[in-house]
């Protein structure tokens, strides 16, 4: 295959929105990767250098699945595309032939970046879990207010995004608090800068 070639992507999944998703943020990288195929449900069947496995909603019944991709000859590489990695996934994926773990919190660029070193030869990610492992600790509803906890902004302003209720938001709040080990928000925004979950805010208008 040509070098100066597009890398070429066959993202996997068993939900159509999942793999649509995931390839609308390769789309303005096309001139480095290039999406052949999506896959819901199924095996790739066209040729690709990288299968990129999206693990939602599926860890343990992916498992086979990796091995189908990874015994197949039309595929390159395997790489899993996941929020978290408990320990217990990842004992299981380290018994697994893939070439890289990519972490949901990863920026547009920073996922083609790490695509194309996987593509190069390097394996990126660890199959090994840290015991403070944001993923592996907060649940996505967790996540999604930790994100916004990194802004500054009150329980009212969550429950409003979110659409959920004052006291749900203070029982997640504290939620997040104890899993984390912190006291404060200001101790859980700098949590949620460590594992890129700060919202990039948009510079205001001059």
């Amino acid at each position: 295959m040509d070098s100066t070639a597009p890398i070429r992507i066959s993202i996997v999944n068993d939900y159509e929105v999942v793999v649509a998703g995931v390839a609308a943020i390769l789309a303005p990288f096309g001139d480095r990767v290039s999406v052949v195929e999506t896959e819901a449900g199924g095996m790739p069947e066209l040729p690709a250098d990288i299968a990129l496995f999206d693990t939602f909603a599926g860890r343990r019944r992916s498992l086979s699945r990796i091995d189908d991709m990874a015994d197949d000859v039309d595929l390159q590489k395997v790489v899993l595309y996941t929020w978290d990695l408990p320990k217990d996934f990842a004992r299981d994926v380290d018994m697994r032939s893939i070439d890289g773990v990519i972490m949901k919190s990863t920026t547009g660029v920073e996922l083609v970046d790490a695509l194309e070193r996987v593509y190069s030869g390097e394996f990126v990610g660890s199959k090994v879990v840290d015991e403070r492992d944001l993923g592996s600790t907060l649940t996505e509803r967790e996540r999604e207010v930790l994100a916004l906890l990194s802004e500054g902004v009150t329980n009212r302003e969550i429950a409003a995004e979110l659409y959920l209720s004052i006291d749900t938001v203070k029982t997640h709040v504290r939620k997040v608090f104890t899993k984390l080990g912190v006291g404060n928000r200001t101790q859980a925004a700098i949590v949620a800068r460590d594992y890129g979950l700060e919202i990039t805010k948009t510079p205001a208008a001059s």
